[in-house]
């Protein structure tokens, strides 16, 4: 009988912490990060592609959020030129995007070997269950 009281106790301590960790998830702050998320395309990406080898140079499909991380860094590393959108990156050389609305973009990206990038833009969430559900996704990956 002892036993299933302790069971009972640990299971209601456990719901108690996951009610608790929501509640901080959907209304603590936004913590000021960096605004900029920086992604290199690595050397040799171009011959890897032209050689048919699967190349992740840059993930298919990238997050942000207006206020809290609002500005794509690309910059090319690679000895060849790389196409993102109507944008033609070449050896060296840095391209900034900044986001200001939310939206989704649907980009031509040479970095990959499909040659498509999406980029997802969204508000800052606001308090409350848009919040959790922004943070989950964060935490989750999309």
């Amino acid at each position: 009988m002892k036993r299933w009281g302790l069971v009972i106790g640990v299971a209601a301590a456990a719901a108690a912490g996951l009610v608790a960790a929501a509640a901080w998830a959907a209304f603590a702050p936004i913590p000021p990060v960096p605004r900029e998320a920086v992604y290199v395309i690595p050397k040799g990406t171009a011959a890897r592609i032209a050689a048919g080898e699967p190349v992740e140079a840059l993930p298919r499909r990238m997050r942000f959020t207006v206020g809290v991380r609002d500005l794509l860094v690309l910059r090319n590393e690679d000895d060849q030129p790389q196409s993102f959108g109507p944008v033609l990156l070449f050896p060296g050389q840095t391209y900034r995007v900044p986001f200001t609305a939310p939206a989704t973009f649907d980009f031509a990206c040479s970095a990959h070997e499909k040659g498509q990038l999406t980029i997802v833009v969204e508000r800052e969430p606001v308090p409350g269950w848009r919040r959790l559900r922004w943070r989950l996704t964060d935490l989750l990956g999309d």
